[in-house]
């Protein structure tokens, strides 16, 4: 992992963790050597809600709220049944943006658009959209006439090795692989229009192994295959602008901060996942607060093609993640994957 000390601690979470055991350490100290238990219950009343106080403040992060008019524009967004993926829909849409939401199961699909719709006042489509299978992946895109900005958000962790239709390794099949195969589809669209680009990764992107293979041929490890999968994202939206960026593509890559709620370890169901599920709820952003930074790249004219970004600002990832020769061979591996599996299609 090659990532400084003091790049973590200027997230808001790293900051609110190291409150959290600050203020533990001193609770033990009251409880240890202050022996008057009126006075105890007292301090920790009070101590309890000014915490609370302190804390919202420092896991929040910054916030980012454009008066951009969409109208006319198509933003594509995979994943909007919940978490952040359902914010950013909502909030592109009451910009006036022609909002088309990529989510499992066609009827689910509308019925989700429908809901997201009346909450935003807006337009929202939704169309069957399954990122382990690349037929479907196929058929999603050809119904897309037009898009401005592309956001690939959806993301997966499988506490087991799975695999999607098409073989391959389900967490980095459907984070990386899938959004891919999406994003190759609708570039002579998004080149049209001069399109933006996000792809969600996280801060987890920093744990991937530097000679990583992207694979997990032998071992499963699904804190592995997750972190290696989000390594992908920002690799991925490097290359974009690398190679399209003088066609007038922007691509962007982007921690939305630590989210507990947004169900991506659902299938995840290890002591690992409870412990880090529980720190979450103290230390983590609400949902809303991590659709920051997603709304920022996708709008925001400070916003850096070709960089990776957290809590509404350009920040810095591992190393490897702006490896040059990394992003290059992920994507002759991308295009080599892609085109055995769609020979058929």
């Amino acid at each position: 992992m090659a990532f400084s000390i003091k790049t973590v601690l200027k997230e808001p979470e790293p900051k609110s963790v190291l409150f959290l055991l600050g203020n533990i350490l001193l609770f033990i100290f009251i409880m240890f050597f202050v022996h008057s238990w009126s006075y105890t219950f007292i301090y920790l009343i009070v101590h309890i809600v000014i915490f609370r106080i302190i804390n919202e403040q420092l896991r929040s992060g910054h916030s980012y709220i454009s008066t951009k008019n969409l109208n006319n524009q198509t933003v594509v967004v995979t994943g909007a049944a919940s978490g952040i993926g359902r914010i950013t829909a909502i909030e592109l849409a009451k910009l006036h943006a022609r909002v088309i939401i990529g989510i499992r199961n066609q009827t689910r699909a509308e019925r989700i658009a429908q809901e997201l719709s009346k909450e935003s006042n807006g337009n929202v489509i939704g169309y069957d959209l399954d990122l382990s299978d690349l037929a479907n992946v196929k058929i999603f895109a050809e119904k897309i006439d037009k898009v401005d900005i592309l956001i690939n958000n959806a993301g997966v962790m499988k506490g087991q090795k799975e695999f999607t239709k098409d073989g391959l390794e389900c967490t980095f099949g459907t984070n990386h692989i899938g959004h891919f195969y999406l994003t190759q589809l609708l570039l002579p669209l998004l080149i049209k229009s001069n399109g933006r680009i996000v792809n969600v990764s996280s801060l987890g992107h920093a744990f991937a192994k530097e000679n990583t293979d992207f694979i997990q041929s032998n071992s499963y490890d699904p804190f592995q295959a997750e972190s290696e999968s989000k390594l992908a994202n920002i690799l991925h939206a490097n290359e974009l602008q690398r190679r399209y960026g003088n066609q007038g593509i922007k691509a962007y890559s982007l921690n939305p901060g630590s989210i507990g709620t947004t169900g991506i370890l659902r299938d995840n169901k290890s002591y690992k996942t409870l412990i880090i599920s529980l720190l979450l709820k103290i230390v983590s952003k609400s949902i809303r607060q991590g659709a920051m930074t997603s709304l920022y790249c996708a709008l925001s004219d400070e916003a850096q093609p070709g960089k990776y970004h957290s809590n509404c600002r350009v920040a810095q990832p591992s190393s490897i993640a702006y490896d040059l020769k990394k992003a290059q061979e992920l994507w002759e591996l991308s295009e080599k994957i892609i085109n055995e599996k769609t020979k058929h299609l």
